[in-house]
Order: structure tokens, then C-alpha cells, then sequence
């Protein structure tokens, strides 16, 4: 498995480094410091599983280095990270194609869940969206993104509310396993 941690604060990378190397044995950990150098390394090697964005730096200009990876490599797995996490920042990242949102004062257990969920092909939204839920449709609204948790699978809205109870990606695995509707004389994997 292939990530490149694109940010341009050594100090922050290094630091994330060790939660990213937790999300799967023998993860290959890339980094850059700027949009244009994490964009050489993915057309350097488009067989990338994740690639983890800053908003604000280098090369970014607000969420268009998103879109231009997500036009060229739509495949590529895409998470925003950014320390300003209000509800317009993250509705407009997700209606551009971001795969996640994390804001930077998530913990890092929480990060390896977020991201793991990514990459089992989920999306992660922060659970500050679900504060207040009542509100999300007018700020949506107002943004032109309508309402994210509205357009949100059964299944997603339920690991949302699981991962903001703090639950470990295998706990909530299992609960999602239990909860599946099985036709009799059929067995759960």
C-alpha cells in the first residue's frame, strides 16, 4: 500500500508518519511539502492508495490542487487535512470529490480509523457536521453543496455515529457485521 502525506510542515509529517504506518503492514510512506511535489510523485507512480492533503500550502490555491488530482487520477483516494474545519470548508471539499475531511485536532487513533475507512472505500466526514445536524442542510445550502449527510448511505451515517463514539475500526467492523440481515441458512463472512 502506497500514501503520500502531502504538507508543508516537516514537524506535523513527522508526526503523522508513525499513525499512517499503522494503517496497514508494510505501508509505503511518501512525503511532500508542497502540491506540485506531491503531483510529481503521483505521476512519477500513479498506483497510489491514499493521497493526504493540506489545504493551505504551497501550490494548493484553495481546493483546486484537489480537483486537478481528482480530474487526472480519479481513482486515487483523496483526504483533506486542515486545521480550519468549519462546514462550508469540508461540504465544498466533499462535493469536489474528496474522499475525507480531517481536521488536524483529530487524534491519531481517530486518523488511523478515518483513514482506514477511506481505504476500504468509505467516506469520512468529522463528526462536527453531525453537531447540530439541523443546521447542515441550510449551510449547505448557502454553499451550493446541499445536504451531505442527506446524500450519506444508511451504512455510512451509522459508522459516522460509531466513529464519534471513539469506537476502534474493529469494534465497529463487528457491529456492522452483526447488523446485517443474513437470509436464513446463508453465513456472514
Amino acid at each position: 500500500m502506497r500514501v503520500i502525506l502531502a504538507d508543508d510542515h516537516v514537524m506535523l509529517r513527522e508526526g503523522l508518519r508513525p499513525f499512517i504506518e499503522k494503517i496497514s503492514p508494510g505501508i509505503i510512506v511518501q512525503e511532500a511539502g508542497s502540491f506540485t511535489e506531491a503531483f510529481a510523485l503521483i505521476e512519477a507512480d500513479s498506483a497510489l492508495d491514499l493521497l493526504i492533503l493540506d489545504i493551505k500550502m504551497p501550490g494548493m490555491n484553495g481546493f483546486q490542487g484537489l480537483t486537478t488530482v481528482k480530474t487526472k487520477f480519479p481513482k486515487i483516494r483523496c483526504v483533506i487535512l486542515s486545521a480550519v474545519a468549519d462546514r462550508e470548508h469540508v461540504l465544498e471539499a466533499m462535493r469536489l470529490g474528496a474522499d475525507g475531511f480531517i481536521p488536524k485536532h483529530l487524534s491519531g487513533s481517530a486518523m488511523v480509523s478515518a483513514l482506514q475507512l477511506v481505504l476500504s472505500g468509505e467516506r469520512f466526514i468529522p463528526s462536527m457536521l453531525m453537531d447540530g445536524a439541523s443546521g447542515v442542510g441550510s449551510a449547505a445550502e448557502k454553499s451550493g453543496a446541499g445536504d451531505l449527510l442527506g446524500r450519506l448511505t444508511p451504512r455510512e451515517r451509522d459508522i459516522l455515529h460509531l466513529l464519534r463514539e471513539g469506537l476502534p475500526n474493529k469494534v465497529i467492523a463487528g457491529r456492522q457485521r452483526s447488523h446485517r440481515q443474513v437470509p436464513s441458512g446463508q453465513h456472514v463472512p
